[in-house]
């Protein structure tokens, strides 16, 4: 068995180089064929060549050449695009100094009338700035004199209404009026107020109407035409009346710490007055005035 594995192995090896060696001659011969064929190409195939390098060089000198000429056809026509906005420039130059030759004797002459006319405005207008200033100064006159004078000083009085009397003599009052009420614990109905007159004829009894209304005290009176005394008679001042407190009391003024004799409508004022208007018990004696009865 060994041997003839052997020769199998044998043989096998001998088909095997055989067939490489078959492979490698035929490679060969080819070979060569194809070297026989290159050297008898080469003379036929140098003169193609030399005929085609020729057509390559023509194409790019053509090419140049038509690149060469659109550039210089460009610089022809830039050139003259030139040449001609120059000569245009030089061309409106040439008409302004024309023009600027014509309108200088124009001007001059324009000058001159200007000059002509001057002074007959400059003095136009001076009549006219001194027409304005004399209407001014009539107009600023009689304006400062207004403001020199000084305002009208206000005339006024002043008013006060008192029940000191009362808190002396209380058990003289009526009990229905024993009240704060209707008398204050400091005296006073009405403190001291400033008023202003408004006319000249103004009286004690206008401007104890002015107060009692502005301040919403309680008055009662009778007029003028109501009795003997030809004057207004005030009967009572926040619900205390006359014989309120007794047989001798009532309501009493004085005017700069004076008791006139006559009525409230009758006495006239005058800027500065001080009047006072006081509750009495004992016909105004318990005020410090003596009646003579006159």
């Amino acid at each position: 068995m060994k041997k003839s594995l052997y020769f199998l192995l044998v043989s096998f090896l001998a088909l095997f180089l055989t067939a490489c060696n078959i492979q490698t001659v035929e490679q060969f011969e080819q070979m060569e064929e194809q070297e026989r064929s290159a050297d008898a190409h080469p003379s036929s195939e140098q003169p193609e060549a030399k005929e085609q390098t020729p057509s390559v060089e023509d194409e790019t000198a053509e090419e140049k050449q038509k690149v060469e000429e659109p550039e210089s056809d460009e610089k022809a026509s830039l050139e003259g695009e030139e040449r001609a906005s120059h000569q245009k420039v030089e061309g409106q130059k040439a008409q302004q100094e024309t023009k600027e030759v014509k309108q200088q004797p124009k001007q001059e002459a324009e000058k001159s009338q200007e000059v002509a006319k001057s002074p007959s405005t400059k003095t136009n207008q001076s009549t006219t700035k001194q027409a304005d200033d004399k209407q001014k100064a009539n107009t600023v006159t009689p304006t400062t004199e207004k403001q020199r004078q000084p305002a009208p000083k206000k005339r006024t009085v002043t008013i006060a209404i008192r029940v000191d009397t009362l808190l002396k003599h209380w058990d003289k009052l009526d009990a229905s009026l024993q009240s704060e009420k209707y008398v204050p614990k400091n005296g006073i109905i009405l403190k001291t107020t400033t008023y202003e007159l408004l006319s000249e004829k103004d009286t004690v009894w206008d401007v104890l109407q002015r107060a009692t209304k502005e301040h919403k005290i309680q008055m009662e009176y009778q007029g003028a035409n109501e009795n003997i005394y030809n004057s207004v008679y005030v009967e009572g001042i926040n619900h205390l009346y006359e014989f309120s407190a007794g047989e001798l009391s009532g309501w009493m003024y004085k005017v700069n710490g004076v008791y006139p004799n006559y009525g409230c409508s009758q006495y006239v004022l005058k800027d500065g007055d001080v009047i006072e208007w006081n509750y009495t018990v004992d016909l105004g004696r318990d005020l410090g005035h003596y009646w003579d009865g006159n």
